[in-house]
């Protein structure tokens, strides 16, 4: 027996307590790396230095991120663009939210707070980002309800949208909810058509979806621009049927909104959710115009004796009286049983005949029907004619993919110069009859429409090139 040897149980010992160390500095590693990751600023920190170091064209700048991906962050400053007009900003964004795995599972979503303190955004260029701009060329609209074309045209954005809300359906939240969402400045600026929108204060809160039922919570904006308020709403009678909205919002939209804004403009508007749809009824402009849709996605947009032109300081319609509807939307084999039709499953808007002053021509509004089906993408366009002596004028309403690419245009037949054209509208004189002052009217009132022909003089049409030369 050797004596001399050291007892092996020291040795275990030994490389116990040497694992139990390694393994006790992996777990602190592990621990202090997930804290690091969730419960600091520093991988978001991260995430914007590598965001900036990749968009050198756009110079973008991101500054004072703090909180952390566990239950949100704060940004002081992100910037892009050039110095200057074209420079944009968003100060003071906070983003709060119950807990970061809640968020990610779909099943319990919370909010807390999203916040927005100032912002400006130079927008131009954005629409290019959408679809190609609305050609003046008229074969553009050969296959809607434009000039001579079909009178059958499309409602568009439905698509995208409506799927949108069929996959959420599916997915079934059980439970989302935003506690708080405000607004305070938010400034929007278009340098290619000198368009500039000040967004006021806003504030939203207590909007919760659970199980299917739909709180909408309180909306409350107060500006000098734009004041709205929430209010108990009320049952009332629509289509022949009883409805219990939810919510009603009173607003009225003042002049400092936009420079166009004449005098006030007071709204009101009732709304609920099914948990599966909104329904609405607006009211707007003394009740002169009024518009819904229920859960059945029926609906109407009626006008009556509306004056557009006392509320907007542009050239717009007086005293539109028109009514338009949504029929209930008919499916499949149902569709062939209720019309004998299976074209009747096609989500169609119904225009009847209308009329309205321009000026002071009278148009008469061509009965429509747009289809709102979710596979079609097309221009709508309404069509009103109006009549001086031999000289027949139509009036179209262009509506485009983008809603903010609305606009009006006037076409003559026989052909008329833009200045003789307008003159006859609004003066019912040729332009040459007109007073200096009437003619510069009518000369600065041509923004007020799109789609005019290349440059022309009084005597016949000219190219752009020739009329430049003559200058």
């Amino acid at each position: 027996m050797n004596f001399d040897a050291p007892p092996k149980t020291s040795a275990v010992k030994v490389w116990l307590f040497v694992l139990g160390g390694l393994g006790l500095l992996l777990v602190s590693l592990v621990v202090g790396a997930y804290y690091v990751l969730m419960h600091t600023a520093v991988p978001l920190r991260m995430f914007a230095s590598m965001f900036t170091s990749g968009t050198d064209g756009e110079n973008v700048r991101i500054d004072g991120i703090s909180g952390s991906i566990s239950k949100g962050f704060k940004v002081k400053t992100i910037q892009w663009g050039k110095e200057g007009m074209e420079a944009s900003e968003i100060r003071d964004v906070s983003i709060a939210y119950n807990n970061f795995w809640d968020l990610m599972g779909g099943q319990r979503v919370v909010f807390k707070e999203i916040r927005v303190g100032k912002a400006h955004l130079d927008v131009t260029g954005l629409e290019q980002l959408a679809l190609p701009d609305i050609s003046d060329d008229s074969s553009v609209y050969s296959d809607t309800n434009w000039g001579g074309g079909s009178n059958m045209a499309a409602w568009t954005n439905s698509f995208a949208a409506r799927r949108s809300r069929r996959s959420a359906a599916r997915r079934g939240l059980g439970l989302f909810q935003l506690d708080r969402v405000s607004v305070e400045d938010v400034f929007l600026t278009n340098r290619a058509n000198g368009f500039s929108l000040s967004v006021p204060a806003i504030e939203w809160k207590g909007f919760k979806v659970m199980d299917g039922k739909v709180e909408l919570g309180e909306l409350k904006i107060d500006s000098d621009r734009l004041k709205v308020t929430t209010k108990p709403a009320e049952e009332v009678e629509l289509n022949g049927k009883k409805v219990a909205f939810q919510k009603r919002l009173e607003g009225t939209i003042l002049p400092r909104f936009h420079p166009a804004v004449r005098q006030p403009i007071a709204f009101t508007v009732d709304v609920g959710h099914t948990g599966k749809s909104l329904f609405w009824r607006m009211k707007a402009f003394e009740g002169k115009l009024q518009a819904s849709q229920l859960e059945d996605q029926t609906g109407f947009v009626r006008c009556e004796d509306l004056d557009l032109a006392a509320y907007l300081n542009a050239p717009v319609p007086q005293h539109l009286s028109m009514d338009a509807f949504f029929p209930e939307k008919h499916h499949g084999e149902q569709a062939l049983l209720n019309t004998g039709n299976a074209a009747s499953s096609k989500d169609l808007v119904k225009l009847s005949k209308g009329s309205f002053k321009l000026g002071l021509m009278t148009f008469e509004i061509e009965p429509l029907e747009l289809d709102r089906s979710d596979e079609t993408m097309k221009t709508n366009g309404l069509v009103a004619i109006g009549r001086s002596g031999t000289n027949v004028i139509t009036y179209h309403l262009i509506v485009p993919d983008r809603p903010w690419k609305v606009e009006q245009r006037l076409t003559a037949e026989p052909p008329m110069t833009t200045e003789d054209t307008l003159a006859r509208v609004f003066y019912e004189k040729p332009f040459a009859e007109l007073t200096d002052v009437d003619q510069a009217a009518v000369k600065k009132m041509k923004t007020g429409f799109g789609g005019w022909p290349v440059a022309e003089e009084e005597e016949g049409p000219t190219t752009t090139t020739e009329q430049t030369k003559k200058d």
